[in-house]
């Protein structure tokens, strides 16, 4: 959910949802561009207007970052191989900020989990391994 405001009409505030973004930060502006589905049945409010969107974020978010190179495509999903008793186990996870060489997992790790970092595609759970070292 989106408050806008306009300093067209400034004791006013239009709610929205937002529908896409450009997935894309303009490296000069530091802007996303942002499509906000407003209802609007009178047309006071025109398109591609400049607003003033005011967004509720969640309070608290907890996260891992793990490198991008832990990642593990499968059919039944995205998956990371975890050490657990001396063997792998391939646990389901969730994205949420790609950084290019690292990725933000917002859930399935807990920041105890020791992650294998360049797992073999052929990784399987139940696979014995051994740590040899923590990456920093």
């Amino acid at each position: 959910m989106a408050a806008l405001t306009l300093d067209e009409f400034p004791s006013e505030t239009f709610r929205g949802e937002i529908s896409r973004t450009s997935q894309s930060i303009d490296m000069a502006s530091r802007t996303l561009n942002t499509e906000i589905d407003v209802d609007n049945p009178t047309g006071r409010l025109l398109p591609g207007a400049y607003v003033h969107v005011h967004l509720k974020l969640p309070s608290q978010t907890r996260s891992v970052i793990i490198p991008s190179n832990a990642l593990l495509f499968r059919s039944e999903g995205l998956r990371v191989g975890v050490v657990r008793n001396g063997h792998a186990q391939l646990v389901p996870i969730t994205i949420g900020v790609d950084y290019g060489d690292a990725v933000q997992v917002t859930s399935g790790l807990k920041s105890t989990d020791q992650v294998i970092a360049s797992p073999s595609d052929s990784l399987i759970s139940g696979t014995p391994v051994r740590a040899t070292g923590t990456a920093q």
